[in-house]
């Protein structure tokens, strides 16, 4: 059984005490601080109440708390700064933040232990057909994930429709490749050249591609598999995810922020070649924070920073409460745009073969247009609302009261319902939602809620079902009694 890691109770009030003094010295107002302290005892409840880290609402809950609110807050006392500041309408904003995780909290209390009867992803029999399975889902996987990462050429071709369905399957050969690795060792060792070949391919296409995703979600999936699978790690692995995160905020991402502008209307071939040869010049340290800066300033005023202090780019992208505020006060005076993105959102989830004219603009970008974040010069931007404000956007307080209540714990239901996190298949559903679901639109939620797990469902029935029909050498096979 997983170490479910619980918050105890006297450290969750300590550390909400603590932050609250912190936030009071800083400068912010009482009332603020009453619901985000509020809002923090809510999410620590309920992280509890999921199980933990040992289940992946656990997981999913405690990311997605950690980016809409958590990290935030500490980082604002941190940097000795008022956390209402740098917010178009502080008190509203943390009010609606409040109101959601009670809800959210409540509805795991009444629905957390519900499961549903779902079909189960399936898996291999014996040591060969795993051994086969990894060289099917590295081959097939790493052709899938070069065209997601690098974006298809086109919006709704065939190529794209294969790319978002087997794009998981390289991470699954990670999944695969570190099982294997512990398991033969006993538990002494977790990575071996079957999990750098895959992880390796992930970064680099992640980094070509400009996509920190692309780096992140790899390292995230490794990790977890390696907790999942009872690894004890040392004290080179913790130094390890230090020196990577100071590697990815002040080499990585600014690199990727400055190549991004080499990546636009060009192919496949075209964008690597480009990037790849900005690379091999060595571009100068000014260009590179040059482009990071322009990209920390896009969209004027509001594109502006949740902290004041220099460099704080990357932690301003994990701080969705500034971008949320920017819609919640858009939608404050009384203008909800109803089911205008989530209709999209949702229609979008339908493949082309089914739907030829299905909408080609998402909800970030009919959001970004909305706030006058993305420029009238976009046709679809990318700014990124959580699905916090979206629901308040759309619907009002009905739409965060309704949306944390109900919408929000089904998702615990459906994946503790079908996927085991201690099983393969777990695992990378696991890290689909962790990695595109914490920051997305209600109906991206929605899509991951029940695309996501039937492309999981039907690639591992595909792919694992032609495994088992290949014979393999070494396999055992018991003859059936007359």
């Amino acid at each position: 059984m997983l170490a479910q890691h619980k918050i105890p109770s006297v450290v969750l009030l300590s550390v909400v005490l603590l932050l609250s003094i912190g936030e009071l010295v800083a400068g912010t107002s009482v009332s603020f601080v009453a619901m985000m302290a509020a809002a923090m005892l809510c999410i620590g409840i309920t992280y509890n109440m999921l199980g933990g880290s040992s289940t992946i609402g656990g997981i999913f809950f405690a990311a997605y708390a950690l980016d809409t609110l958590v990290i935030s807050q500490f980082a604002k006392v941190l940097f000795y700064e008022a956390s209402d500041k740098d917010l178009e309408v502080p008190q509203l904003t943390m009010a609606i933040y409040m109101v959601f995780y009670l809800c959210v909290m409540v509805g795991t209390f009444l629905f957390g232990r519900f499961r549903l009867n779902l079909p189960k992803p399936l898996d291999t029999e014996t040591r060969s057909q795993a051994g086969l399975l990894y060289t099917v889902s590295v081959s097939v996987g790493l052709l899938a994930t070069s065209g997601i990462l690098q974006g298809a050429q086109t919006q709704h071709s065939a190529e794209r429709n294969f790319t978002l369905v087997f794009s998981s399957l390289l991470l699954f050969s990670i999944v695969l490749a570190v099982i294997g690795r512990v398991t033969d060792t006993g538990g002494q060792h977790s990575f071996g050249l079957k999990v750098f070949f895959p992880w390796a391919a992930y970064m680099v296409l992640g980094f070509l591609g400009t996509s920190r995703s692309g780096v992140v979600v790899p390292n995230f999936v490794y990790f977890v598999t390696c907790y999942a699978s009872g690894y004890r790690f040392k004290r080179r692995h913790y130094l390890t995810v230090v020196l990577s995160i100071v590697a990815l905020v002040t080499v990585i991402s600014p690199v990727e922020m400055y190549l991004r502008q080499f990546r636009e209307e060009s192919s496949f071939r075209e964008r690597n070649a480009v990037i790849l040869q900005h690379l091999a010049a060595l571009p100068d340290w000014s260009s590179v924070k040059e482009a990071t800066e322009v990209a920390n300033s896009a969209g004027g005023d509001l594109g502006a920073s949740y902290f004041d202090r220099p460099g704080t780019f990357i932690l301003s992208r994990v701080s969705m409460i500034r971008m949320d505020s920017v819609l919640i006060d858009t939608c404050s005076r009384g203008l909800h745009y109803g089911f205008a993105g989530l209709k999209n959102d949702l229609l979008m989830q339908i493949p082309y073969s089914l739907y030829k004219n299905k909408p080609v603009t998402s909800s970030s970008g009919y959001l970004g247009h909305l706030t006058g974040v993305t420029s009238d010069e976009i046709d679809n931007g990318y700014a990124s609302f959580s699905a916090i404000s979206d629901s308040y956007g759309a619907f009002g307080w009905w739409g965060v009261i309704m949306f944390g209540l109900f919408a929000f714990p089904a998702i615990f239901i459906i994946y503790e319902s079908m996927f085991d996190m201690r099983r393969p298949w777990g695992i990378v559903a696991m890290g689909i939602l962790v990695s595109t679901g914490v920051g997305a639109s209600m109906g991206n939620l929605a899509g991951l809620a029940l695309r996501t797990p039937i492309e999981i469902l039907l690639v591992s029935y595909l792919v694992v079902g032609i495994v088992r029909m290949i014979p393999n050498k070494g396999d055992q096979y018991v003859a059936l009694k007359p």
